[in-house]
């Protein structure tokens, strides 16, 4: 049976906000030739269906969703036999500019692997909430809808690459590594794409792709995070000792990238945010 959720309105515009949530077990043809007048998010749970938008026809398998933007023209209907599909219809006051900040399109397909089901999880866990009338202020809605969206992020893709989550996975043992080690200041690219048994080059691709910068301006930034974490909380030590600490070979190269990096020297920063003046 179709279930479609119509929640409480709040009396003040939220950044996110939910207008309908449901699931249809066999999806109806739709033709809106003006588009939904919020944002529409549609999923395949089961079987199969066919969605139009802009000149693209997609096929909408199971772990597929297309995300539309308000008034985006879009057609849709079940093929070879029934479509069960879950949906979302969302505005708010951040809407546009948190779907235009993720980089997507008005019409963005979405795909991800069977068996990362966070997205379809998502999904139920709001429609739950929703059925229960268990949040009359609207504010969990708002919190939940991001959470949604950050899932389509790093959950899924939209072109031929792995998703964020899957492309992770693949340096992970690295990232790890590196939240260990980096105050070696021996550590290089080569020992870092060694780990991971690819070359450097690649390796490089991979971090920019996740990161925007090379896996050696990763592991500065690291070591730059963890002396803005002891700079306040060790005020017995100096700078010199926390830029050795933190894999700076000397002081004048760690206080030059601390600089640069951060706008201030390491003393500005630990009278900034902490008592010690030892430098």
């Amino acid at each position: 049976m179709k279930k479609r959720i119509v929640p409480a309105s709040p009396a003040e515009l939220l950044p996110l906000q939910l207008e309908s949530i449901g699931v249809s077990p066999e999806q109806e043809m739709m033709d809106r030739p003006k588009g939904y007048p919020y944002f529409h998010w549609l999923q395949t749970i089961a079987g199969e269906g066919e969605l139009s938008v802009n000149g693209h026809t997609w096929k909408m398998t199971k772990c597929t969703g297309v995300l539309l933007a308000t008034g985006t023209p879009h057609r849709y209907e079940a093929k070879n036999g029934s479509w069960h599909t879950g949906f979302i219809t969302f505005h708010g006051s951040l809407a546009a500019s948190l779907v235009q900040s993720f980089g997507w399109n008005a019409a963005e397909r979405f795909q991800w692997e069977a068996g990362h089901e966070r997205i379809s999880k998502k999904l139920a866990d709001i429609l739950a909430l929703a059925e229960s009338g268990g949040d009359p202020s609207g504010w969990q809605f708002s919190s939940d809808l991001y959470q949604f969206l950050t899932l389509l992020r790093t959950d899924a893709r939209t072109d031929n690459r792995p998703s964020i989550s899957k492309r992770l996975e693949r340096i992970q043992i690295l990232l790890d590594w590196l939240e260990a080690a980096f105050a070696d200041p021996g550590i290089g690219l080569t020992e870092m794409a060694s780990l991971v048994d690819i070359g450097e080059r690649q390796l490089n691709e991979k971090f920019r792709e996740l990161f925007g910068q090379t896996a050696y301006a990763y592991l500065i930034q690291l070591r730059i995070r963890k002396a803005k974490e002891w700079l306040p909380s060790r005020p017995d030590w100096t700078v010199r000792r926390i830029g050795e600490a933190v894999g700076f070979r000397d002081a004048s190269h760690f206080v030059a990238t601390f600089r640069r990096k951060e706008g201030m020297t390491p003393e500005t920063y630990r009278k900034l945010y902490g008592t010690g003046t030892i430098s």
